[in-house]
């Protein structure tokens, strides 16, 4: 079989100054994508097309914040301009904003929610157009195991990567006519105990689950960019012929991460439908021992339609 590769494609990477997103860019180039590297600390974004460049790939750099619309179109127009088209998007931009709801701020709020999911619309849609033109693209999004299952602490991140969700499903779907391919990463990262701020009351609620004797079996396997490059690289290649899923990598562990629907509780048209009808039959609806894993919503409307 053949190695994966990028060579005659172009490639923009978010937040690819450093971490995650300089993996990407970096594995990119490595098989030969053309690649625009974005991120708002300009010497971050500088030095990984530096690197690029002296192992013989070819990259540009972009400094815009990609929270806004006016950046969005910016950085695809310039993927156009300097490196001349666009086959691929990984939105990997992100920022912190650590806080217990009650104490959490509208400032915190607004830009983790612009960073993460509205820059993820942003960026993505002038890139859709030309993708729709050419009838082929491949967008790698970036949710989050700490917004999809969660914990305290990230109200505002949840909601946003949770968010990065439903836009990945709504986008697989309507790029499937055009050879668009959308997926989601979920990459756990083993610094979310120290990172600053802190996360309150990590440590303590990190003690419940995971006691020092079980933490020191991942000691082999902890995460690194890279292992979340190699999901990113699969998924942004023509090789990658699945749309609308996402992807855990955690500690050497690569998984799909899905949502399912219990067959619950089908009442008749004779039952008496009532709160306490819901009360009585709650260990039926909440029963996932027999589920689906709906990919679009027209097979979980047809599901309960065959069972009618």
């Amino acid at each position: 079989m053949n190695d994966i590769s990028f060579e005659g494609q172009h490639a923009i990477v978010t937040g690819a100054g450093v971490a995650i997103g300089r993996a990407h860019a970096h594995e990119l180039a490595r098989r030969g994508a053309a690649v625009l590297v974005n991120d708002v600390d300009r010497g971050g974004a500088d030095a990984v097309v530096e690197e690029i460049r002296a192992a013989g790939g070819k990259a540009v750099a972009n400094y815009d914040p990609v929270g806004s619309k006016e950046a969005g179109e910016a950085i695809i127009a310039q993927a156009v301009r300097d490196l001349g088209g666009v086959e691929i998007v990984i939105n990997n931009a992100g920022v912190r904003g650590h806080n217990l709801f009650e104490n959490m701020t509208e400032q915190q709020i607004k830009a983790v929610m612009d960073v993460h999911l509205m820059a993820s619309i942003y960026v993505t849609q002038p890139a859709w157009k030309i993708m729709q033109a050419q009838k082929y693209g491949r967008i790698v999004m970036t949710s989050s195991s700490s917004g999809m299952f969660s914990h305290q602490g990230l109200a505002n991140y949840a909601a946003a990567k949770a968010g990065v969700y439903g836009l990945t499903k709504a986008l697989a779907y309507e790029g499937a006519p055009y050879d668009i391919r959308v997926n989601a990463l979920l990459p756990y990262s083993p610094d979310v105990g120290q990172r600053k701020p802190p996360i309150p009351r990590m440590a303590e609620e990190f003690a419940k689950y995971l006691p020092p004797e079980l933490a020191g079996r991942l000691e082999h396997t902890v995460s690194t960019p890279e292992m979340v490059a190699h999901m990113a690289a699969y998924l942004a290649s023509r090789a990658c012929e699945v749309s609308g899923e996402l992807f855990s990598v955690c500690n050497g562990r690569y998984a799909r991460v899905f949502v399912g629907v219990a067959d619950g509780w089908l009442s008749r048209p004779a039952d008496k439908v009532d709160a306490e009808a819901v009360r009585d039959h709650l260990a039926e609806i909440r029963d996932i021992g027999r589920h689906s894993t709906p990919m679009w919503l027209f097979e979980e409307v047809a599901d309960v339609a065959r069972r009618v």
